[in-house]
């Protein structure tokens, strides 16, 4: 009899705590990656995206800061980011960097050369990017800008 108390006991205490929305011995703490490299991307307008572990940074061309004088493309953002998104679009920094990259073509109207940092604790190594880079990384950074 006191193994059969024993085990409703038991049943109970998980039955309440699933009751509350809490899970034994499961615990939901951050992993961080130490040693992760931060990525500057500048695109073919000159919007700056500063990526970190914790962070994507947009910094827009704007009306104060504008190469074209026409150009505004947006508000400054500080975005909190996930470390499962930090390294998706990291993946994708890294690729770049392993990829050759095209020169930009003779007839090219962009306003700056595209550019990708890649800062970590030893080095900073920059590439230019080609056309076909700046669309795979737009692809990959934003969609996290939201209407931006």
């Amino acid at each position: 009899m006191p193994r059969i108390a024993a085990v409703l006991v038991a049943f109970l205490m998980l039955s309440l705590s699933v009751g509350c929305k809490t899970v034994p011995a499961l615990t939901t703490t951050k992993t961080t990656l130490p040693n992760a490299p931060q990525y500057t991307y500048i695109d073919t307008r000159g919007n700056t995206y500063n990526l970190s572990t914790q962070k994507l940074i947009y910094d827009p061309v704007s009306a104060d800061n504008t190469i074209d004088g026409l150009d505004d493309e947006g508000r400054h953002l500080e975005l909190n980011i996930e470390l499962n998104d930090y390294t998706k679009m990291a993946a994708e920094c890294e690729r770049q960097f392993n990829t050759t990259q095209k020169e930009l073509p003779a007839n090219y109207s962009g306003y700056v050369t595209p550019t990708l940092t890649r800062k970590d604790s030893i080095e900073t190594r920059s590439i230019d990017l080609s056309i076909k880079a700046v669309d795979e990384l737009d692809y990959v950074i934003r969609p996290f800008l939201g209407d931006e």
